[in-house]
């Protein structure tokens, strides 16, 4: 075809243009100041962890200003909304993160394009995909969870063949490995889904190293390896973790709720006591309102657990109110949260948490499935004495006064009469305050008498009352009779805590080969 000189003007023209933009693009980056770059995207984070939501939101616009090309601006800005959504659970902040992680998509395969061997962009888009599918898991989209969550991470890995000093990614490997290994039994389906299978010692190594190593993740690494740690029954780890966060972002209240809600299970009430009423004096301080409502749920289940009822009703009724998001509430914090409001004399209030608890159906979940059963009888039977009595004596229990819990427990199978339900848990109960006051001839007799019981709605007491004396007969010296008890727990099937029970039962028959 016969080229015109109006068309080879036309081609002359557009060439110099297409040379212009691709010099101003390669003069632009020759000018940003990455080293401003990266202390504006630390300070951003910084702000972030310090629940200066507003200014860390600024920060990482300010970064998209001066690096318009780069993955980091608009990656962080869009996990802002991340966070808020994990936390607050609104739909508009999951609308924001996905809408936001379109556009840090779209620049790290812009980035691709020019360079399929640039191992920071890949690290950016393969953290992008893991969190879009840590976003789509808490929303219930478990098979988009699935799909993004595997893209997420074979980017990671090439990212990390490239470069292997990227620490950073080393968090998202950790996440993915740790919450495929704890996957419950009825979804293990997505393992076959995704070609995985979960790594738990491996998770845990992974987030360590980022928490140790990483740039940007470090805080991050640190908050969810504290949490699994914990989960793990590695307390004393877990809270040197979680002390560097308070250390380092004082302002963070809910750094502050979490810490209290340890010391809360690990029974020092004091400690958690002060923590969260710090927490709610800062709060107040700097007006902070994200996540609130956890701190009043906290603080109304250390007054449930001290049996101060009428202040534990107070806190869990601000709760109820505060709360956006009250279906996230497992059943446990319900239950109690409805027996400390009838015990305080409010039978209404305590039906409407009643009324909220969900059914479940999971043996992975025994507790929520538990208490929903025991709401849903709530629900049609006032509390009654012996219940009341329960409660107080569990809780003395859980506050290591046992002789007082002794006495309450004693109180209740006094009350009992012919309820075999309520005899069986009263004496569950007092044999577990005997075995750890030591008083382990007490705790034999009871154990003795309990496991004759049959109780028909709370069955899951004997096989348990079976493990547990066969623990008690381990300490006395008497392997021949723990053995029995041991076999004893087979014989029951079809109850609560059943998985649960089992591995125990495994676990301890496991040391006990390796001790003869």
């Amino acid at each position: 075809m016969r080229i015109t000189p109006l068309k080879k003007r036309a081609q002359r023209v557009l060439f110099l243009v297409v040379l212009f933009i691709t010099m101003s693009a390669v003069s632009r980056a020759d000018t940003i100041d990455w080293t401003k770059v990266h202390n504006l995207t630390v300070r951003g984070i910084n702000l972030l962890y310090s629940l200066e939501i507003d200014s860390a939101i600024m920060a990482f616009d300010s970064v998209r200003q001066l690096a318009p090309g780069d993955p980091r601006g608009p990656f962080f800005q869009s996990m802002v909304h991340f966070y808020l959504y994990t936390l607050n659970r609104d739909e508009q902040d999951l609308n924001r993160f996905l809408n936001e992680s379109e556009q840090v998509i779209k620049v790290c395969e812009d980035l691709l394009d020019q360079n399929d061997n640039d191992a920071t962009t890949k690290f950016y888009l393969g953290g992008i995909y893991g969190y879009r599918g840590l976003a789509y898991q808490t929303s219930g989209s478990i098979l988009r969870a699935a799909q993004n969550g595997r893209e997420g991470y074979l980017l990671l890995e090439e990212a990390v063949r490239s470069n292997p000093q990227l620490y950073d990614a080393q968090m998202g490997f950790g996440l993915f490995r740790y919450l495929l290994a704890k996957l419950p039994g009825s979804m293990r389906w997505i393992l076959r889904l995704l070609g995985f299978e979960g790594d738990l010692e491996g998770g845990l190594q992974s987030l360590k190293l980022a928490a140790e190593k990483g740039i940007y993740t470090r805080t991050e690494a640190k908050l969810f390896l504290s949490q699994f740690l914990f989960a793990e029954g590695r307390e004393d780890t877990a809270m040197q973790y979680l002390d560097q966060l308070r250390r380092e972002y004082p302002t963070n209240t809910l750094f502050l709720v979490l810490y209290a809600f340890w010391q809360h299970r690990l029974h020092n009430l004091d400690e958690a006591m002060s923590a969260v009423k710090t927490a709610i004096e800062l709060n107040q301080q700097n007006h902070v309102r994200y996540g609130e409502e956890l701190a009043y749920s906290t603080l109304g289940s250390i007054y449930f657990t001290r049996n101060e009822f009428d202040s534990a009703k107070v806190n869990y009724e601000r709760y109820l109110t505060m709360t956006k998001n009250i279906e996230r509430t497992p059943n446990w914090t319900m239950y109690r949260a409805g027996v400390a409001c009838e015990i305080a004399g409010d039978r209404e209030l305590a039906m409407q948490f009643y009324r909220r608890m969900k059914e479940v159906d999971d043996a992975d979940r025994a507790w929520d499935t538990y208490y929903y059963r025991r709401g849903q009888r709530l629900l049609r039977t006032p509390l009654t004495k012996i219940q009341i009595l329960l409660a107080r004596a569990d809780n003395l229990d859980r506050q290591k006064k046992f002789t007082e819990a002794i006495e309450v427990y004693r109180q209740a199978v006094n009350e009992s009469g012919e309820n075999a339900d309520m005899e069986a848990l009263a004496l569950h109960g007092l044999q577990q305050a005997q075995v750890e006051a030591e008083m382990l001839t007490d705790a034999l007799d009871t154990s003795l008498k309990l496991v004759t019981l049959k109780p028909a709605y709370e069955a899951w007491v004997i096989p348990h009352a079976w493990f547990e004396l066969g623990q008690l007969y381990l300490k006395l010296g008497r392997v021949e009779e723990a053995r029995k008890a041991f076999d004893e727990v087979e014989e029951y099937d079809d109850y609560d805590f059943q998985t649960r029970l089992e591995r125990r039962l495994e676990r301890e028959r496991t040391r006990f080969v390796q001790s003869q």
